[in-house]
């Protein structure tokens, strides 16, 4: 329905590797991997991994894990944000140096590499070996070219061939990391497995929502669960359940060196707050799918739909983005919020710290505790909350409380707008459910524009006067993209309707109604 809609699985996969790259976070609690920043690398290995075998990009990706563990060392080449970043590395002073194939690269860090871990591809054996290469130190090697690894100096340490990850788990549990693990596909070797090495995170792939529950619940409490599942509702509702939130991030890349950039102090850019005027609608339109780093950390900053467009400034418009960036990859949210114009309102994605059903979690006040680092350092105040349909609004109420946050979006499952604008006050801060959705076959500019009419013009005595509309990221295309449609949405509204951004309206809401909403009400 969102991160593999349609339009995603309609893309050959060799071109979606392409678009598709970055993005993931650690865990900001107690027992969780933090990466430390490091200085700048004088020299950086580049790979062009994605010419090579599926059994050369494994061993290449995990080789990068380990290299990259303390500090950035090596780099594959893509487009996108990566291409943005490496281009910035360069600026300041790095040096890069080509591999040509990944058996030079093994050959200049020798010394990182303990031995060998033999798997199969198309085999549960490929979670094993990228589970066990960090804790044991090993690069993964196809059992095709385990005569060339030999001949290049590395020797078995572990054979993963055989085994499953509930054995993995079972028998090596205490090796993994606490507070993450990495659920990627089996077909799935050249993205993000850079990352699960260099954190020692638990990499599996599953179908069976009690394994994936128990997966995220032994590595627990509060998991970030990286990657992505069968089946994105099935995913979701599993790892809630164990308390875990997901960071969709199947097709990042580089996420081990991106880890250890710094980027200073992030700040989202600020304008003046508005002033309510008498007699007009307030409306915000919100990109949807701001939680799927590997799309913010890949072509989303060169789509023309997306921060490419031309039409990016010349109206407002809020865009979801991903707090786990501030952790994993700092500078693709710095990019972000420094080359914004002074019409790009911020919101988190759905959920903090990462994509989660708050209907299922267990202790959502444990949650919410966690995601207030996550919200400091990515310097977020509004939190985008999707549920499950049998959710309630209430259940955002533990992130209400949280000083972090100004207030909360609202939208189920499906479809976003179910709850059609309703509001939920706590505390003097709103929970406010999306009225509208811009969604190709759900509703068209044209449709959005015509109810959005038909609403009260009394910001300062009615409520009914803010509307919230979730742009369906994926939608649009043959006319140029979602930033289009809301274009034309906006072109076809009544003059007396004022466009601002998401944040702005949680402002103007707590500003005319917070201190009568009482401590608790719809």
């Amino acid at each position: 329905m969102r991160r593999h809609d349609p339009l995603l699985r309609a893309l050959p996969s060799a071109l979606l590797a392409a678009l598709l790259l970055m993005g993931s976070s650690a865990p900001s609690h107690p027992g969780s991997p933090e990466p430390q920043a490091s200085r700048l690398p004088r020299t950086l290995w580049v790979m062009n991994h994605q010419r090579w075998s599926p059994a050369e990009q494994m061993l290449a990706v995990t080789l990068q894990g380990l290299a990259n563990r303390r500090q950035p060392r090596v780099w594959l080449r893509a487009g996108g944000m990566s291409a943005v970043v490496l281009e910035e590395l360069q600026k300041e002073g790095t040096q890069l140096r080509e591999a040509a194939s990944v058996w030079e690269l093994i050959g200049a860090l020798k010394g990182e590499i303990r031995g060998a871990i033999v798997y199969r591809l198309g085999t549960p054996s490929v979670g094993v070996a990228t589970s066990l290469c960090g804790p044991m130190q090993g690069v993964a090697v196809e059992e095709s070219l385990l005569e060339r690894a030999q001949s290049a100096g590395l020797k078995v340490i572990f054979d993963a061939r055989g085994m499953d990850e509930r054995q993995t788990l079972r028998e090596h549990r205490a090796r993994f990391r606490s507070g993450i693990a990495v659920e990627q596909a089996t077909e799935k070797v050249g993205h993000l497995r850079d990352f699960a090495v260099a954190r020692n995170a638990f990499t599996f792939s599953t179908t069976d929502p009690a394994f994936r529950t128990e997966a995220a619940h032994a590595v627990g409490p509060d998991a970030l669960i990286f990657g992505w599942g069968d089946d994105e509702f099935r995913w979701v509702r599993d790892i809630s359940r164990a308390n875990a939130t997901g960071v969709p991030a199947d097709w990042s890349l580089n996420l081990s060196a991106l880890q250890h950039l710094s980027a200073g102090k992030l700040q989202r850019p600020r304008r003046p707050r508005p002033a309510t005027e008498e007699g007009v609608r307030y409306i915000a339109f919100v990109m949807s799918d701001g939680d799927n780093i590997q799309w913010l950390g890949g072509n989303f900053v060169h789509d023309r739909g997306f921060w490419d467009s031309p039409l990016r400034g010349q109206f407002n418009m809020t865009w979801e983005v991903a707090p786990p960036l501030a952790e994993v990859a700092p500078r693709i949210l710095r990019h972000f919020y420094r080359t914004a114009t002074d019409r790009d309102g911020f919101v988190t994605g759905p959920g903090a710290p990462g994509y989660t059903f708050p209907h299922h979690q267990p202790d959502r006040r444990s949650l919410a505790r966690q995601a207030a680092g996550y919200l400091r350092r990515s310097d977020l105040s509004v939190v985008s909350v999707l549920n499950d349909n049998a959710g309630r609004m209430e259940d955002t109420i533990p992130l209400l409380e949280l000083p972090e946050v100004e207030g909360v979006i609202y939208k189920d499952y499906a479809p976003y707008h179910r709850r059609k604008g309703a509001i939920l006050w706590h505390n003097g801060k709103p929970c406010v459910a999306y009225r509208f959705l811009l969604w190709e076959g759900i509703q068209s500019p044209e449709q959005m524009a015509q109810e959005a009419a038909k609403m009260p013009a009394s910001p300062k005595t009615d409520p009914g006067s803010y509307a919230l509309v979730n742009v369906h990221a994926w939608s649009f295309r043959d006319i140029g993209g979602p930033m289009e449609a809301v274009r034309r949405a906006i072109a076809l509204l009544p003059p007396d309707t004022r466009v601002i951004t998401a944040d702005d309206l949680i402002y103007l809401l707590r500003e005319n109604f917070g201190k009568r909403a009482g401590s608790s009400s719809r």
